[in-house]
């Protein structure tokens, strides 16, 4: 199993997620691409709205996560090599991969939210709502407010400076949960399941925990579900459609489901279009494109900073285009697309300037506590 390979397609779709989460951030800031309300509907009630479901986007980041962090486990056979899971390493790198990029960025718009704080919100064309308008210019923070949104183990109820890190928050918890994970897998899938169980519904642990264990899942046996699949392509376009139709249900049934189920939907939607791509050799070809492996490499930052560029570049581009374009529909296309460009040039940026030192920094503070242990 060549992990390298399954890491570029696998980072692409974490990368069109989170696209999907920009997306659906503009649409909520800006509204859609067009004004009649029947248009309205058919693109925010079916399944094309899959290209700005933030929601669904989130259950797919954590699916992704349990199957990336856990798949160097389980090369070998569907044993997981404990051997190799070296505890404090894991978690400094963990801390070190999601923490301080968070932090370097919630600082950077502690100074943008204190410029953007007394200045008026520009009024252009594409009416901006509520939400964006209001995101910080409603909420006078304090310096104590502002630091306990560092914190990424446990923020404040109320998100402001970067009010999309409430999954980075879970993100960091679950994922530091994997070696409890992998160890219960090596007794058996009832150890974890149970676990698992105990956690969501009796010690208040975010269901999303549930979908890290799909991840898991996948990982232990991505062997024999490529075995599987490969040679049954009927069954495999199957699982996909049945994936997809899953994926998308957030906007296509009725809310009184209840969020819970859609979460839970959604999740076994993303599981199955991730087999899917697993045992798809054309599928991995596409999502390995230079263009789409690049998405999914800065596709963290773009997470990241995304909301401050909608916030504080997005309405100067919208005033700048109106000079240009009158037309409704191609003012929010234009607009919606160079925000996308500005987010995907200014992730590239923070990916070499701020992730990569971040990994290269937590690597070697690893070192340096191996070297010490080894001298004592």
């Amino acid at each position: 199993m060549q992990n390298k390979n399954h890491i570029a397609f696998l980072d692409s779709i974490r990368g069109l997620a989170a696209l999907a989460v920009i997306n659906e951030h503009f649409v909520i800031a800006y509204g859609l691409p067009c004004k009649e309300m029947r248009c309205q509907r058919i693109l925010d009630y079916s399944p094309l709205h899959i290209g700005w479901d933030g929601g669904a986007a989130v259950s797919m980041f954590f699916i992704l996560s349990g199957l990336v962090l856990s798949l160097k486990y389980f090369r070998l056979s569907e044993i997981p090599a404990l051997g190799s899971l070296q505890l404090t390493s894991y978690i400094i790198g963990r801390l070190f991969r999601i923490w301080l990029p968070y932090s370097v960025v919630v600082l950077v718009s502690i100074f943008l939210y204190q410029h953007t704080l007394e200045a008026t919100a520009l009024k252009t064309l594409l009416s901006p709502s509520d939400w964006i308008n209001n995101l910080w210019r409603s909420h006078s923070l304090s310096y104590e407010d502002m630091a306990s949104e560092l914190f990424l183990l446990k923020l404040p109820s109320s998100i402001v400076l970067l009010p999309q890190g409430w999954t980075l928050s879970i993100e960091l918890v679950i994922s530091l949960l994997l070696p409890i994970g992998l160890v219960l897998v090596d007794r058996g899938i009832n150890w974890l399941v149970i676990f698992t169980l105990i956690l969501v519904l009796f010690l208040g642990v975010s269901p999303f925990l549930l979908h890290f264990l799909l991840g898991l899942m996948i990982a232990r046996y991505y062997r024999r579900i490529v075995s599987y699949l490969s040679i049954r392509v009927w069954l495999r376009r199957l699982l996909f459609f049945v994936g997809l139709i899953l994926y998308t249900l957030g906007n296509t049934i009725p809310k009184v489901f209840g969020e819970n189920f859609i979460w839970i939907a959604t999740g076994i939607g993303a599981s199955l279009i991730i087999i899917y791509v697993i045992s798809s050799i054309r599928m991995q070809g596409i999502l390995s494109v230079c263009g789409l492996r690049f998405i999914g490499k800065v596709s963290y930052s773009a997470y990241l900073i995304h909301m401050a560029v909608l916030i504080c570049i997005t309405p100067y581009l919208l005033s700048t285009l109106e000079l240009l374009i009158s037309n409704f529909n191609e003012l929010w296309i234009t607009g919606w697309f160079l925000t996308l460009v500005v987010v995907q040039f200014l992730s590239c940026v923070f990916y070499y300037s701020l992730e990569l030192p971040s990994i290269r920094l937590g690597g070697w503070v690893i070192s340096l506590i191996n070297a010490k242990v080894k001298v004592n």
